[in-house]
């Protein structure tokens, strides 16, 4: 079993829903693991039960404002 990831960013309201596996376009429906940044960016990654693709999905939370420490 060949593990490929690759990212995918969604861009619109329209986008939202269980993502589809980019190798056989079976639609996934649990995440495998989430990940938040600082930046404000969380990552889901997922594996097809169809085929066993892995691949990643990042969206960007709106609104968000990454820390950054401030010099003395």
């Amino acid at each position: 079993m060949m593990n490929i990831r690759t990212d995918h960013r969604t861009s619109s309201a329209a986008e939202f829903g269980p993502p589809r596996c980019p190798r056989c376009g079976s639609a996934v429906l649990m995440a495998e693991r989430a990940e938040f940044d600082p930046d404000g960016r969380i990552r889901h990654t997922w594996s097809c039960d169809d085929c066993g693709h892995v691949f990643v999905t990042s969206i960007r939370m709106h609104g968000h404002q990454a820390k950054r420490s401030i010099p003395s």
